[in-house]
């Protein structure tokens, strides 16, 4: 009788797993594209150095897209329960977040760059500011803000934030900071409507939050900026840009397909 007793349905062995296993408060997704060996040693100090600062669980998805060097090799040798380590072929920054994002288990997502340049300190603030917004962003332009970065860089930098402030629109100091925190409700409505997958993705998706009404915070940070920025970079966000403004003002065709979200829409144009 009581071997009996012990055997359990498979749904309600599944229904005990999902009661036993709590899932992470806060979810990471990291793209990484050819970062080389140091990277890997780099993202494992980064989480120890989380797991001491960090009151809340959480898991870290690392993205490799599709990196030509030993990143993904270098990535693949890292055993840490927290980190879930996911590969795809080269497609962007943008798409890599996305098909992050699919491995994600928590309530809060945080999208940052893989060369965690951009992580701010206070990141407790982020979190606690979910509490009156849909997103919480980074910023380089708010009262509090330390960036290092030579002339150059931020001469590009101010650039292309006039250049957004102008075309789209979007009533935000700073897009690029590289450092944002989503409840997954916001994400789950933004992300059917966006089909930029390179570096102007930040852009189209605070664009389309905007467009949908959520509210976006924007909180302080401490960056330092290399200069390796590329010229055709540079004219590939512009590109985007463009195309972001052309669907947004002139064919309206954010304003088309609101009622259309589901995951299962794609926008029939992908840049």
């Amino acid at each position: 009788m009581s071997s009996l007793l012990l055997e359990r349905k498979p749904e309600q062995k599944e229904l005990l797993e999902q009661i036993t296993v709590a899932k992470p408060v806060v979810s990471f997704v990291l793209p990484i594209y050819n970062g080389g060996r140091q990277a890997a040693q780099r993202i494992l100090q980064w989480v120890y150095a989380q797991e001491r600062a960090i009151a809340q669980d959480f898991e870290v998805v690392v993205v490799d897209d599709g990196s030509k060097d030993d990143t993904f090799a270098a990535l693949s040798s890292i055993k840490h329960e927290r980190i879930k380590l996911v590969r795809k072929a080269n497609g962007g920054k943008g798409h890599a977040l996305m098909y992050g994002v699919g491995f994600t288990k928590s309530d809060t997502i945080i999208f940052a760059d893989g060369d965690l340049q951009a992580l701010p300190s206070n990141f407790a603030d982020f979190l606690i500011s979910l509490s009156k917004a849909d997103i919480s962003i980074a910023s380089k332009r708010v009262v509090g803000s330390r960036v290092e970065a030579g002339f150059k860089r931020k001469f590009l930098s101010i650039g292309f934030n006039c250049m957004v402030r102008v075309l789209v629109s979007l009533p935000l100091a700073d897009t690029q900071a590289g450092f944002k925190v989503f409840k997954r409700s916001a994400l789950q409505r933004i992300l059917p409507l966006v089909s930029v997958k390179g570096y102007a993705f930040d852009v189209e998706l605070l664009v389309v939050a905007h467009m949908l009404g959520l509210k976006i915070a924007e909180l302080p940070t401490m960056v330092k900026l290399d200069s390796s920025f590329k010229p055709r970079n540079i004219l590939r966000m512009l590109v985007d840009i463009l195309g972001i403004a052309y669907r947004l003002r002139i064919k309206g065709w954010y304003q088309r397909n609101l009622e259309e979200e589901s995951p299962l829409y794609m926008p029939l144009l992908r840049w």
